[in-house]
């Protein structure tokens, strides 16, 4: 038998472990101004040094992936998800509220003390059990966590990058990402993909076509979504028949076009299906009238074509290192989506072209974007609902340490109530699902409470309506108010 080639990139020997690279801040301001008060973990004083006086708050605003979602920070659902998909290297970049993403990360790591003590270790190891070094650059705030036995976690500081080309760039600057491919994902992503299809599919065609470098998750949102007016769908029983994604789901007249879309979120697409659906077309400006195809295209491809309107982007991408690359060289590119990708597909010269497949996740999978207060809500009733199962509040014990710190216990009509706890209820008061009563929360007489989450500590009064609710913890509502 001859020796293995050490260069075959098919040698187990030599196979690199998967990473993947999270964009903790989404570079706007479509949550502010909640995303700009401090997160409630960095409220309690510190003694860091006289240098702590200069900024006190610089670095602990609540990014949105410290924002809850049915109780979870969206960042627990992301990381639970990667380390689910086979990541054993996980690159979190950071813009604001750095440091209260670290500090979530580190109190949910394995053997880290719930007393809050820390600090640094001659050894190199923090005194608390977590794993804490400087990033290959050297500069501050990077940190390395052991989140399990199978994954680590590094947190890279970007505070002066101002959009996601100068983050990619940045990172392509450290020359940390070596895994062909990378799983790229953006904060917002809430989705239960099974990517081992989708990573299949990437590399068959990486190791055929050296230019293509990347693969984007897409979601088949079609021309209907259930409609929160259907009686079906709020007082469903929770088997996945009002479900859309589910198989064998029959579509009904009174279903209306899907609240996972935003209002900005009209992505036209160009789909080559008979080149492993390469996207010939990227535009997702709503403010254009009219796009254009090149013709070269349809000279190669004029039966395979096809133009589609009914995808929802998931912000999962599977990618090869030439894509930080190509964001070093064309230092003018700011969005991933809408320059990047655009400009990419739309390349004419085949020598210069870098193509770009679409992988269609599969009907019984979900994703969801909470980019907008609208859809963030959307997707929170979806998970009550169960129909991104195992992202349940029942299932939350499962997800270990800092995940919710509560067990949920489902009631009929998707009522899930805080078993550790617990909550007061009063008499009269109707519970319509989907809902979410959070530990130590207290409800008056004579209410009616529906489609709403109630976080820990949440005390309502007598007389009150809640629909379409979202209070996170901590809140106070006086008697007969109607929210």
């Amino acid at each position: 038998m001859g020796k293995s080639d050490p260069s075959d990139p098919s040698d187990s020997k030599h196979e690199q472990k998967l990473q993947a690279v999270l964009l903790a801040d989404s570079f706007d301001r479509a949550w502010d101004p909640v995303t700009s008060e401090a997160h409630p973990s960095s409220s309690s004083s510190r003694d860091d040094g006289p240098s702590s006086c200069a900024a006190p708050d610089r670095g602990r605003e609540r990014p949105l992936v410290l924002c809850p979602l049915n109780g979870v920070p969206l960042l627990r659902h992301s990381v639970d998800f990667l380390q689910g998909s086979g990541v054993e290297e996980l690159f979190v970049l950071c813009g604001r509220g750095a440091d209260a993403v670290e500090d979530y990360l580190r109190s949910c790591a394995p053997g880290i003390r719930e007393d809050g003590r820390g600090g640094k270790a001659e050894d190199g190891h923090d005194k608390d059990g977590g794993v804490r070094r400087r990033d290959s650059a050297g500069a501050a705030g990077g940190s390395r966590i052991v989140w399990s036995s199978k994954m680590t976690i590094t947190t890279m500081r970007f505070t002066d990058c101002t959009n996601a080309g100068d983050a990619l760039r940045e990172l392509d600057r450290r020359n940390v990402v070596k895994s062909d491919p990378f799983i790229l994902m953006q904060g917002d992503a809430v989705t239960n993909a099974d990517l081992r299809g989708a990573m299949a599919g990437h590399k068959a065609r990486k190791k055929k076509d050296s230019s293509a470098i990347m693969t984007i998750l897409l979601h088949e949102v079609g021309g209907w979504g259930l409609d929160d007016r259907d009686p079906k769908g709020e007082e469903g029983g929770g088997d996945g028949s009002a479900n859309p994604n589910a198989p064998g789901y029959a579509v009904r007249p009174d279903h209306r076009l899907p609240s996972l879309r935003g209002p900005d979120d009209d992505l036209l697409l160009a789909l080559d299906r008979t080149h492993s659906d390469r996207i010939l077309l990227w535009d997702s400006s709503p403010s254009k009238t009219s796009a254009s195809v090149p013709a070269v295209f349809f000279a190669e491809n004029s039966s395979s074509i096809v133009l589609t309107r009914d995808h929802l982007d998931v912000g999962v991408d599977l990618c090869s290192p030439d894509v930080l690359a190509r964001f070093s060289d064309e230092f003018d590119y700011r969005r991933l989506r809408s320059q990047f990708v655009s400009n990419s597909v739309s390349e004419e010269e085949s020598g210069l072209q870098s193509r770009i497949h679409a992988h269609i996740i599969v009907r019984g999978e979900y994703a969801g974007r909470v980019g907008d207060m609208r859809r963030y809500h959307a997707v929170s009733m979806d998970l009550l609902r169960r129909w991104c199962y195992p992202l349940v509040p029942d299932g939350y014990g499962r997800m270990g340490p800092g995940a919710a710190g509560t067990c949920y216990a489902v009631d009929r009509n998707l009522v899930y109530r805080a078993e550790c706890g617990g909550s007061e209820v009063g008499r009269s008061t109707v519970l319509s699902g989907p809902l979410l009563l959070g530990p130590r929360c207290t409800v008056g007489g004579g209410c009616h409470l529906r489609r709403s989450v109630l976080g820990p500590g949440c005390n309502v009064g007598d007389g009150c309506r809640l629909v379409d609710c979202h209070l996170w913890g901590d809140v106070a509502v006086g008697d007969g108010a109607v929210l």
